[in-house]
């Protein structure tokens, strides 16, 4: 009923649709990220399957600069082109970590990565947390949760520890 090459086909394009991209350090990943790793966030799950509260606190985690809000981040993709793109288009903060981003403000990405790849590959991100942020979320009572899509609409949280001042 079914040709080879139409499963092949499909196995292909199934293997291709679960992740391109991902940022790190990532929310619910410890060790080297792979490419099942990557969440698709929406709007009802802006960290897509990862259980924000469970992962909070034991996920590797960047510094924000208390006096300019900056971070640094990279963004990692497994195939190339905008399926794979590595350019930030969305990156929605969470100040208290909790995961609500209905009303989310929005972090400025500074130093964005390509929108089509031609090779897979890492590049760094640096993003500025909206002015005035004070991050209260976690046990130390100092992270922030922000959720980051790209223009393939792949991504995922990361967690953000404002440094003390």
């Amino acid at each position: 009923m079914f040709s080879n090459s139409l499963i092949a086909t499909v196995a292909l394009c199934l293997g291709l649709a679960n992740a391109h991209a991902i940022i790190t350090p990532a929310l619910g990943v410890t060790g080297a990220a792979v490419r099942a790793d990557v969440q698709r966030p929406s709007a009802s799950s802006e960290c897509g399957t990862v259980n924000i509260a469970q992962s909070l606190d034991s996920s590797p985690f960047t510094i924000a600069d208390p006096a300019t809000g900056i971070f640094n981040a990279n963004i990692t993709d497994f195939n190339g082109g905008v399926d794979g793109s590595r350019q930030i288009d969305t990156a929605l903060v969470s100040d208290n970590a909790q995961g609500n981003f209905t009303e989310a403000p929005k972090a400025t990405v500074l130093t964005n990565g390509d929108l089509s790849p031609t090779v897979v590959g890492s590049q760094p991100l640096v993003v500025q947390l909206p002015a005035g942020t004070v991050c209260s979320g976690g046990a130390t009572a100092d992270k922030c949760l922000v959720s980051f899509t790209t223009a393939g609409g792949f991504g995922n949280c990361v967690v953000v520890q404002l440094a003390s001042s």
